[in-house]
């Protein structure tokens, strides 16, 4: 039995509902984030402090007010899974079988890549640009003294475009499967694909030269793994 097809005022409720269901749920996420952002905040100020990093803040709000917005953060990260079902359940209908198939099979992978572009940016890239730049300081004699709202800031700014880059196989990867793009146009604009991460890495990283190739090699070679994955994901000839 198919479904009955609904009218514009009965998608348009139905939108409302899920939004305030994926409304509802940033809230909860944020609460639950109060009681749980303690323990992450100061797991990222110890790690600071291990580093040989000197905490100090100039107002008296500033380190509530930089847990309040990791809090915010967190809840967002615990109200994604919600607020991603709202919105597939509402576009579901609208897709063709083989569409729902790449939605299905993305969605766990956005996650997955998203996560390790996150670990690549904490272990890799943020120590690295860390000890750069404390060595810098410290050859001309400046002492270190860091607020931990830019530390959490400066963690943020490395971690959450890596995350967000690392989507890149997989955003090729449907595009290749729908037929929008194929690894024979990946590969002819190669150069400019290079010139193009080249500027984004510059963008992305701190403003030092080491922090911009550190960038530059994973996404580089993100791109380069995303031109073999477009030769495999190309839509058979009948």
């Amino acid at each position: 039995m198919q479904d009955r097809e609904q009218t514009l005022v009965e998608h348009l409720a139905e939108l409302r509902e899920r939004i305030i269901k994926a409304l509802i749920a940033v809230v909860v996420g944020v609460i639950v984030s109060v009681f749980i952002s303690q323990p992450v905040f100061k797991y990222i100020m110890d790690q600071a402090k291990a580093d040989g990093v000197q905490l100090i803040q100039y107002t008296f709000g500033d380190t509530f007010l930089t847990q309040f917005k990791l809090a915010i953060i967190l809840g967002l990260v615990l109200a994604f899974p919600v607020v991603l079902y709202q919105i597939v359940a509402f576009i579901l209908p609208a897709l063709t079988p083989g569409e729902k198939r790449l939605l299905y099979i993305g969605l766990p992978f956005a996650t997955a890549l998203f996560l390790s572009g996150w670990a690549f940016g904490w272990f890799v890239v943020v120590p690295i640009t860390k000890q750069f730049f404390q060595s810098m300081a410290q050859g001309v004699g400046v002492v270190e003294a860091i607020t931990p709202s830019n530390y959490v800031s400066f963690i943020l700014g490395i971690c959450n475009p890596l995350g967000i880059a690392f989507e890149l196989p997989l955003v090729v990867l449907i595009l290749a499967r729908l037929g929008l793009v194929t690894h024979h146009f990946l590969s002819r604009v190669r150069k400019y694909a290079f010139l193009a991460i080249m500027i984004l890495a510059a963008v992305l990283s701190p403003p030092d030269v080491i922090s911009m190739v550190i960038f530059l090699v994973p996404l580089y070679g993100l791109y380069e793994f995303s031109i073999f994955l477009a030769r495999f994901a190309a839509p058979k000839e009948k």
